[in-house]
């Protein structure tokens, strides 16, 4: 069913009205949403729990919302198991259910906000594990109403990107993620990559411990994040709204001079986006109801009635300061949709 003029939910707690909104739970649904779309003019985007987009006071179009949050076992084996899982299902509450069945490779994502749909958009990743490590595969349904499997190949991961962020506005090449596919070990291998993460549990390269289980892994991520990043639902926020920049040696070396730390990175360097907003002096500010939040520059928060212009001015501020300070340039994370 199609409605009109409907309020979207948000994590940033923005005000936004859509011009329409399609639920929808099978492909015959998106088929049907497709087709007013065509019938009306009105272009698709989809969305799931708002918590990594900035959304316009106008949304116009379209917007298709997954509902399907089913999960299900296609194959297993003495050493994994590979699941099907619907695009509406919550990412943490999928975390949590999967080390309840002891299947692991998920607990470095724990309480990453969000449904599942979106975590191959923006391939999600924490503490050292990015979703594209254990997908399979998604399920979309093209533009032209039919549905397919991508490959993780055909999906073309990167750091914080994919093919669904680089496609074109052309509908037919415009694909709906329906679901996932993710194949997890049913043998505890844990990821302590993260210095963070390792000093938590207390394991290190220079002091190693006995590992610790996938389980002990999930909470020690819950309470890194809880202690550095605002719950949305007391302090609105989309999460992290810069991408760390990667830079090459020589980028590496200035930053280095001025007062950063970059680490190597695949080829290169990675530098932490929050360290160079906190070195030029946007931790904690706040211009009207939107402000870089005191514990983690990262996450800009509206504290009253910001719109989505007053947050894009802010971020747009913090990117031009960072500019000019060390000559990198900022990326948002979150998705504009207007």
């Amino acid at each position: 069913m199609i409605r009109s003029k409907i309020l979207l939910k948000n994590t940033l707690a923005l005000q936004s009205l859509a011009d329409h909104v399609a639920d929808v739970d099978s492909v015959a649904d998106v088929q049907d949403a497709m087709e007013f779309g065509r019938a009306h003019g009105a272009a698709l985007s989809c969305l799931g729990e708002g918590s990594n987009v900035i959304l316009m006071p106008r949304v116009s179009g379209l917007i298709c919302r997954v509902t399907r949050a089913d999960v299900m076992v296609v194959d297993s084996d003495a050493d994994s198991v590979t699941i099907d899982v619907g695009a509406g299902k919550n990412w943490h509450e999928l975390v949590q259910e999967t080390l309840a069945q002891n299947w692991f490779g998920l607990e470095n994502l724990a309480l990453i906000p969000g449904a599942v749909g979106a975590a191959p958009v923006q391939n999600i990743g924490a503490y050292g594990v990015e979703v594209a490590e254990r997908l399979v595969s998604v399920d979309v349904v093209r533009g032209d109403g039919t549905a397919h499997k991508m490959s993780a190949a055909d999906c073309k991961f990167g750091y914080r990107d994919s093919i669904f962020k680089r496609r074109g506005a052309d509908m037919s090449q415009l694909p709906l993620i329906f679901g996932i596919t993710l194949r997890l070990s049913k043998r505890p291998a844990v990821n302590l990559s993260y210095r963070d993460l390792g000093n938590a549990l207390g394991h290190s390269e220079t002091k190693p411990s006995a590992l610790p289980s996938p389980q002990q892994v999930a909470e020690a991520v819950m309470s890194i994040r809880r202690a550095k990043l605002p719950d949305p639902s007391e302090h609105p926020n989309a999460g992290s709204f810069f991408k760390n920049p990667v830079l090459d040696g020589v980028a590496a070396d200035r930053l280095r001079e001025l007062g950063a730390t970059p680490y190597a990175f695949n080829d290169g360097f990675k530098v932490s986006a929050a360290q160079l907003i906190d070195l030029a002096g946007w931790k904690g500010r706040r211009r009207g109801d939107v402000g870089c939040w005191s514990q983690q520059p990262l996450v800009l928060i509206n504290y009253g009635q910001a719109t989505a212009q007053n947050v894009l001015d802010f971020a747009n501020d913090i990117q031009r300061s960072v500019s000019e300070t060390f000559q990198v340039e900022l990326e948002l994370e979150p998705s504009v949709l207007s």
